[in-house]
Order: structure tokens, then sequence, then C-alpha cells
């Protein structure tokens, strides 16, 4: 959500920032590897009020049917995460990095890694201990997370306009083309509704 009303109330707008940071938050563990220290079924509950709440009541229903379709709900999410975002043979992997998609060679930690870091520490914030790269999907959206509450929302929209969505558009493509298990798709739905520049 990169534009905001400027004739919002302090308080309103406290009560903006720290909603949208909570719900980026929220979508960077969806891209996060699935395990049970966060997904379990309140997780799951929690992002069905969230669907609900923006009118997405088909999309809720899908999730919904997920808590109660299977009692290895997670052993699912994590095989779809593994073949989608790890590895597929012998299909390709949907690469959760922005790189891969803006340097033009397909690799890892390229320039545009670089210019994601350069962003996060010129805004005072830094990747703590990660085994991935600062332009993994779930680094950025944790970002976000972290200017919005700080209600910089200018930086906010900077970072979304040149960084995120230019890669992000083929990224979603891509899952929703491959993806196979609702809860990638209906996460990545979200991810594009909540950075779309208009909202």
């Amino acid at each position: 959500m990169a534009i905001h009303d400027t004739d919002l109330s302090s308080e309103n707008l406290d009560e903006e920032a720290h909603t949208l940071s909570d719900v980026y938050s929220f979508l960077s563990l969806t891209m996060r590897y699935p395990n049970p220290e966060f997904l379990d079924r309140q997780f799951l509950e929690t992002y069905v009020l969230l669907l609900k709440s923006l009118g997405w009541q088909e999309e809720a229903e899908q999730i919904q049917l997920l808590i109660f379709s299977s009692e290895s709900c997670l052993d699912e999410l994590q095989l779809e995460y593994t073949r989608l975002f790890i590895n597929a043979i012998p299909k390709s992997t949907v690469p959760p990095y922005a790189s891969v998609y803006m340097d033009g060679d397909g690799t890892l930690q390229g320039k545009t890694t670089e210019k994601i870091h350069d962003f996060y520490r010129n805004c005072g914030f830094d990747i703590a201990d990660s085994s991935e790269p600062p332009d993994h999907i779930q680094h950025q959206l944790e970002f976000l997370a972290a200017i919005v509450k700080e209600k910089r929302f200018d930086e906010e929209e900077q970072f979304v306009k040149t960084l995120f969505r230019p890669w992000f558009k083929r990224f979603k493509e891509q899952v929703l083309r491959e993806a196979r298990q609702d809860y990638y798709i209906v996460s990545i739905q979200l991810i594009d509704f909540f950075t779309k520049e208009e909202q």
C-alpha cells in the first residue's frame, strides 16, 4: 500500500501503520519455509480472518479447507515449498530472490541483491542471522513491515516501486502457474494486493 491519505489524523495514521506492518509481517511468514514454530492452526485461522476482512470469501474457504482437510497439512506445505522455491525435478523452481529476475543472468546475489541490501542499511536496518540473501522475498516483506511501523511511507513507496514490484510481477506469474497448493496461490495474491501502488 504505497499511497496514504495525508489528511489522516495522527491516531488513525498510527493505526494504519500498525495494521499494515502486521500484515507485511504476516505475509513474510507465508514466504518462509513452513515449520511448526509459526505455522499452526492459530496461524491458519488468523489467515482466514485476514481474508474475510478483505471480503475474500472464496480464498478464506480455500484456507479453511486446508485446516480441516488433512492432519498432514504442515507436511504438505513443506513439500510444496520445497518443490516451488528450493528444487523441483525435472522442472525449474520459482526462485524467491529479486536478483534472479532483475539481473538478466538468472543467478543469485547479483547487483539487485546489493541494491536491496543497501536500501535496508540506508534506512537503518540490516539482516539478522539468516541463511537467505537480502533479496529473498521474506526479508523484503520484513523490511516493509519494519519501515511502515515507523510510518516511513515515502520510503515504503520508493522501495515497493523501484525494488519490489519490478521483479515481483514475474515471480507472481510463475508461482500462479506452478503452484499446486492454494496456500501459496492465495499468499501471492495477497502480497500482490498489498504492494500495488494504487492501494
